[in-house]
């Protein structure tokens, strides 16, 4: 089977929906299917095909990349020269810079004969124009109508899915990072290049800058706290709106002279992640919408044996997935500062979240995954 990814992101890009995209498609290519994997980096086209080992430039067509409305007749042209047995959409608006052209894609290969895929990563809706309203939702969900497959990550948005007369089948993703230490690792020794003092607590935090995610939250913490330092691993900003707030943190932190409290590592290899992690003494995830199985830094911290506060999920089924592996905690400084502070105070109880953290993340494994995905398109193609 020749299956073609799409995708706003891919590595060594930061963001979590290009790490998910590169580990599905190297778990495919080792059962043995054609994955190529379809990106844009600074408007021009990138090619690439996974392999076991990992990813294979391929010549990409000249012309620039676009994700845009008025481009979408050409991405559609690239896809069928591409001559995939399925293409497969990886969905959020913030990877395609808020354009829509890939939202039309599965209407413009309807009759191609290329079977069609989205993966919904999340359901922000993109931006149209001013007061565009309910369009905006519409828009979002509009590929979900003329493809063959639709997979959602997490409970919450299928449930959305259900209710808008749209019936995906519920894949989650897999940790972004698993555990791959540098040669040699030496934890007191990684602490110590951070600059860390043997009194001091490291409090992590790992993915993007977004509002949503409470990083700024974090720092107060820090602020009022001597003893703790905060760790943000990686901290890129993709969307022009993260970018805006990823300004403000920046500019935060030089106002009140928080730099030597803060460390932002900027965007680390993988086995550097791995070390940070493992570094921490409790990694901080204040989603304020809730914590989600969609996040791939949630389940790279589980992965790692993490204590994790974070947020209590909307979903029922996210929470008793998450129940006993993490601690929850409102989306507010004092009760993040308790959460944090009693684990700190208690190794015990940090030892009991990291085995349940392990535990949790050891039932979102990457074949499994890839079994689901094979699954769904033999079914779809068969209109099972």
């Amino acid at each position: 089977m020749r299956i073609l990814f799409i995708t706003g992101e891919y590595p060594p890009q930061p963001g979590g929906v290009g790490d998910y995209t590169q580990r599905l498609a190297q778990t495919l290519a080792t059962a043995g299917h054609e994955v190529i994997t379809l990106t844009a980096v600074q408007g021009r086209w990138q090619l690439w095909r996974a392999t076991s080992s990992g990813d294979e430039p391929l010549v990409a067509p000249r012309g620039r990349a676009s994700w845009r409305l008025i481009a979408a007749g050409r991405l559609a042209r690239l896809v069928r020269r591409l001559r995939p047995t399925w293409c497969h959409i990886q969905y959020q608006t913030g990877a395609y810079q808020l354009q829509i052209g890939v939202n039309v894609l599965p209407f413009l290969l309807r009759r191609t004969g290329i079977a069609t895929a989205i993966t919904y990563h999340d359901l922000l809706p993109p931006y149209l124009f001013p007061k565009a309203g309910p369009a905006r939702n519409w828009v979002t969900l509009l590929p979900a109508r003329a493809a063959t497959a639709v997979v959602a990550t997490n409970p919450e948005d299928e449930v959305t899915l259900r209710a808008a007369s749209i019936q995906p089948r519920l894949i989650p993703i897999g940790a972004n990072i698993e555990p791959s230490l540098p040669p040699g690792y030496d934890r007191a020794g990684w602490r110590a290049r951070l600059g860390l003092a043997a009194n001091e607590s490291l409090i992590g935090y790992f993915g993007l800058l977004s509002p949503g995610k409470g990083v700024d939250m974090l720092i107060d913490l820090v602020a009022a706290q001597p003893h703790w330092r905060l760790l943000i691993i990686g901290g890129a900003a993709t969307t022009p709106t993260d970018r805006a707030y990823a300004a403000a943190v920046q500019q935060r932190l030089a106002t009140q002279k928080l730099g030597d409290r803060v460390i932002i590592t900027g965007h680390v290899a993988t086995e550097q992640v791995s070390a940070h992690l493992s570094a921490c003494d409790v990694v901080a995830l204040p989603f304020r919408d809730g914590a989600s199985l969609r996040r791939g830094s949630l389940l790279a911290a589980l992965a790692h044996g993490c204590a994790i506060v974070t947020t209590p999920p909307a979903s029922a089924a996210t929470a008793a997935a998450l129940t006993g592996a993490v601690q929850f905690a409102a989306a507010q400084p004092q009760a993040f500062a308790t959460a944090i502070s009693a684990l700190l105070e208690n190794p015990t109880a940090c030892m009991r979240l990291s085995e349940a953290a392990r535990a949790t993340a050891r039932r979102f494994n990457w074949h499994a995954i890839a079994e689901a995905h094979l699954e769904l398109y033999q079914m779809a193609a068969h209109g099972l």
